[in-house]
């Protein structure tokens, strides 16, 4: 999810948290539990630290090390030990509780996105996506923001955000249950791989077909799939294409990615390669392409991720 979301998660975790006989008959722990809330809830997303090192580095290690189950344990266990010491090291395992919650919450809802994590690293280094929900989802924040302003106006926090999870719960569910009626009414075909991304809409959904030779790109609506693109795949027997593949990053990427798409720029100087991941598309979901310069002669001349709003290339 974006960052605010997670904040606002985090101000909604400590409000659930007055359930909490230990934190409901001690006021003075509500500043210590939403420290550990709002950062416990932002907390996997230290990584990046590693924007400092080029987005290309950061594009191979979001969301990895840092969402896996070690990580999980050692950012609740650093920042709840940090917290509590205001405290007098008091009430560490109550902090901790609230802590271990919001990160483990951070890493369930970055699942249910595009991009997914590595959260079951180090017993694999698979990527877990569920694909239902988009990276901002205004409902998930409505919800959230409707809870906290009852809060701020007197409402009791406990319960509040016992209605507020539980609708978000029961609404993700609803997503869950809409993406399989999705891949029921798209029109299988045989050696067809299907895969659908979410958007603001419950009721919209992004279908992309993978088959032998070339990528469908699809909008699901009122019942029906609606093709409108068709991208050949890119198998390496281009001379162009296959000198890019041989980029580190873009190995990594195609390990990484199934739906990696490459189009060819020509310049005055060589050729530009610019890998595009079909799944991102628009700027909410922080599309990247990257670009692989190559000269006359095919030798790589230079690499870099650009982020930002990128258009699927048009119908080939």
């Amino acid at each position: 999810m974006d960052t605010t979301t997670h904040v606002t998660t985090g101000i909604s975790l400590a409000g659930l948290s007055f359930l909490d006989p230990t934190i409901a008959s001690h006021p003075d722990l509500v500043v210590g539990v939403l420290l550990c809330t709002v950062i416990g809830s932002n907390a996997p997303d230290i990584d990046f630290l590693f924007k400092y090192k080029g987005n290309e580095t950061y594009v191979q290690e979001h969301r990895g090390i840092s969402h896996s189950i070690p990580a999980v344990l050692l950012l609740s266990f650093l920042l709840s030990l940090l917290v509590s010491l205001f405290y007098g090291g008091s009430f560490f395992f109550t902090l901790f509780l609230w802590t271990l919650i919001s990160v483990i919450i951070h890493v369930l809802s970055d699942i249910c996105n595009i991009y997914g994590t590595q959260a079951f690293r180090p017993f694999t280094k698979k990527w877990i996506a569920l694909n239902i929900l988009p990276i901002f989802d205004p409902v998930v924040m409505t919800l959230q923001v409707i809870g906290i302003v009852l809060w701020i106006n007197g409402v009791q926090p406990g319960y509040t955000f016992s209605f507020v999870f539980l609708f978000i719960l029961s609404y993700i569910s609803l997503r869950f249950f809409m993406a399989q009626k999705v891949l029921k009414a798209v029109d299988a075909k045989k050696n067809e791989v299907y895969t659908i991304l979410p958007s603001f809409s419950v009721f919209s959904w992004t279908v992309i077909a993978s088959c032998e030779n070339h990528y469908r790109l699809g909008k699901y609506k009122r019942g029906k799939v609606s093709w409108s693109k068709v991208l050949d795949k890119n198998c390496g027997d281009n001379q162009i294409i296959k000198a890019a593949m041989k980029n580190r990053f873009v190995h990594q990427l195609l390990q990484y990615s199934p739906y990696l798409h490459a189009k060819i720029v020509k310049k005055h100087d060589g050729y530009e390669v610019h890998w595009f991941d079909l799944r991102y598309q628009s700027r909410i979901d922080e599309p990247f392409v990257a670009i692989i310069q190559l000269d006359h002669k095919l030798n790589l001349v230079k690499s870099y991720v650009k982020r930002g709003l990128i258009s699927i290339p048009e119908r080939v």
